[in-house]
């Protein structure tokens, strides 16, 4: 027993020993932490020594003043552009046609002299696309002395379209197939080469939608069949249809459906020297009649449009628009082409789908769109002092 103490002893200094051990460990622990921490601190101060040192701040701070300088030059120059444009493209303030004319109002248009090559040009499609190649009209066919009226007045943009007074002397026959298939872009084309200058941007003939768009009536209620479709028992038809939008024509396995074409536009001429046979002609009814009266029309220059269109419904001569249509049933489908006459929208048919072929000769009406920068020199707009214009 007498050994007892000495154990106790020994177990109390390893105790002593243990919480020195575990004292230098965590001052151990302690002293590298710091040492890590300063080791980073050193790294990090290089890095960003390196990086001021090779400039790479001053760099960026560079690169975003040149990007603040490159805006402001460029918009400077914008600037300059603008201001220079504004010296060929006059403000509509000062003289500008678009700012003196109201719908109605006369203008002293003159058209350049047509180019001969363009007027035999002219001529010589009549005579192959017309469908009418043995009619006199197509080889006389020439400029007249027309007075001209503001159709349409853009004040944004400054375009004044005009439109002849009155039909034309002249007149174009139209027959058959050709007839359906080419009106358009042979009216169209008598109108540029023969009422073209240089103050004008397009010369056409008048279009269905010169006068739906300025109608307050609604055009497609006033035939009840107006957009519905039939598939007639007699199946022959113009080229073009498998042009117009909507129209589909099958033969045998093949159906085309038209996409291109809207009632009033043509690219090229179509030379259809034979009747076409569907074996199934599915046609969408796009015609439309009616006699018309100022109330026909919209806004505050209805009555103006009523006189321009159809001159107030009295004796007009008859007049070709550049717009084809279709008119249907279950047995057969007409194709017209748009036209007015004595105080009517209407259309006059050229072929049928049994067959048939019908000719008609009418004037048309020419429709020039100025330059935006056309400008008046002189007058009032009426019909004995007309504006001038340059």
């Amino acid at each position: 027993m007498q050994g007892q103490p000495a154990i106790r002893e020994t177990k109390e200094g390893v105790k002593k020993k243990m919480k020195k051990t575990f004292k230098n460990s965590k001052g151990i622990t302690l002293v590298a932490l710091v040492i890590t921490i300063i080791i980073l601190l050193i790294l990090a101060g290089i890095s960003i020594s390196a990086l001021t040192n090779t400039g790479i701040f001053q760099k960026a701070k560079d690169a975003k003043q040149k990007s603040e300088d490159a805006a402001l030059d460029q918009n400077t120059k914008l600037d300059e552009y603008e201001n220079e444009l504004d010296k060929y493209l006059p403000k509509q303030n000062e003289n500008s046609l678009a700012k003196a004319v109201k719908v109605g109002d006369y203008v002293a248009y003159k058209p350049d002299e047509p180019d001969n090559n363009a007027l035999t040009t002219l001529k010589t499609n009549l005579k192959n696309y017309s469908g009418a190649s043995d009619n006199t009209t197509n080889s006389a066919i020439a400029r007249d002395t027309l007075s001209w009226r503001v159709l349409d007045v853009d004040e944004t943009t400054g375009a004044v379209r005009l439109i002849s007074a009155a039909p034309t002397s002249s007149k174009v026959t139209l027959r058959g197939y050709n007839g359906y298939n080419n009106a358009v872009k042979l009216l169209d084309d008598a109108c540029s080469t023969l009422y073209n200058s240089k103050l004008a941007t397009k010369v056409q003939n008048l279009k269905i939608e010169d006068i739906q768009d300025k109608m307050k009536t609604d055009y497609k209620k006033i035939d009840s069949n107006y957009g519905n479709r039939f598939t007639p028992s007699y199946k022959q038809y113009p080229s073009i249809l498998t042009k117009e939008k909507e129209q589909k024509i099958t033969v045998g396995q093949n159906t085309t459906t038209g996409t291109e074409l809207d009632f009033s536009e043509q690219k090229t001429f179509e030379n259809q020297t034979e009747s076409k046979q569907a074996d199934t002609l599915d046609v969408k009814y796009t015609f439309w009649y009616k006699t018309m009266s100022a109330n026909d029309f919209d806004g505050e220059n209805k009555e103006m449009y009523y006189k321009l269109f159809i001159n107030n419904g009295s004796n007009y001569p008859t007049y070709w628009m550049s717009s084809r249509c279709v008119d249907a049933n279950s047995v057969f489908a007409d194709f017209f082409v748009r036209r007015v006459d004595s105080g009517n929208v209407s259309a006059n048919y050229l072929c049928f789908s049994r067959g048939y072929e019908y000719s008609y000769v009418y004037a048309f009406r020419p429709c020039i769109t100025l330059n935006s920068n056309v400008q008046v020199t002189s007058g009032d707009g009426s019909e004995s002092t007309p504006f001038e214009i340059k």
